[in-house]
């Protein structure tokens, strides 16, 4: 039997690579109505905002209803069909990309994992209509366009949580974020271990942790560190004076600098430049 209404839009996307969605669809089923078995090439998420229906993948085969969503994976076998009786609408999109799997697996969902249920079903199914109506021609809509796409997916996430089964995973981000926060502040005089661990929404101490335990050095030691370093490449590639790298590194005072560098490299800045 043929669906009651069918719309299906495809554009091609060649400004994004990691996520990126190039479809977008609705349908009214009419009853039974079947796609499959079969094979699809990319990934796709269908919402379900009416009615009822069936999604068979991996020998499993879920029955699904107002606000659920499920998802298919590139090259794995599928079947779906509208309930007999009550038929089910579903708007769906399609989306690749190089991280596409990374991604989901942070936003929850596993391997083996297929459906999912969503809130604020009229909401989505808003969000969605809108994004049917883009003008996915114009270059200079890319941005808003993939932003749109990015808050749609992000309302269907899995049900595990990443962290918990990745040990380690968000010890090992703050002290990425660490490393992130110094090199774009390190020539701060004022920068204080405290504003860094401010900036996580972390304690302190439980900061000062964290940062021992993933990179053995005190966040204070790295900091210095790093500075040494930034200074140490300084005097080996500029005519700079050692006042002026030492105020471009986060110090205001030479001899502060000076006992600092020579700490580190067991040399005074200048017999270091010679």
């Amino acid at each position: 039997m043929s669906s009651e209404s069918f719309k299906d839009i495809y554009f091609k996307e060649d400004c994004f690579s990691d996520l990126f969605c190039f479809n977008v669809g609705h349908e009214v089923c009419s009853r039974g109505h079947r796609f499959g078995p079969s094979l699809r090439e990319n990934y796709l998420i269908h919402f379900v905002v009416r009615g009822k229906g069936s999604y068979k993948v991996d020998q499993k085969t879920y029955h699904l209803g107002q606000g659920d969503f499920f998802l298919i994976r590139p090259n794995e076998l599928i079947d779906y069909q509208a309930d007999l009786v009550d038929p089910w609408e579903y708007y769906w999109f399609g989306f690749g990309g190089s991280e596409v799997e990374k991604i989901l697996e942070a936003h929850g969902w596993q391997p083996n994992h297929y459906t999912g249920s969503a809130t604020a079903t009229t909401e989505i199914q808003k969000k969605i209509e809108g994004f049917m109506e883009l003008d996915f021609s114009r270059y200079n809509q890319k941005l808003f366009n993939q932003a749109k796409f990015l808050e749609i997916f992000a309302s269907f996430k899995g049900d595990t949580d990443y962290e918990a089964t990745h040990a380690g995973t968000l010890e090992k981000r703050y002290s990425e974020l660490f490393a992130l926060y110094v090199k774009n502040n390190y020539y701060r005089e004022n920068l204080t271990i405290e504003e860094i661990a401010k900036s996580m929404y972390l304690h302190p101490t439980y900061f000062s942790q964290v940062i021992k335990s993933e990179l053995q050095l005190t966040a204070m030691e790295y900091l210095k560190s790093y500075r040494m370093n930034k200074a140490s490449m300084l005097l080996m590639t500029t005519d700079a004076s050692i006042e002026e790298i030492s105020q471009a590194v986060g110090y205001q005072n030479r001899h502060s600098f000076t006992r600092a560098f020579k700490q580190k490299f067991q040399v005074s800045p200048s017999e270091y430049r010679k």
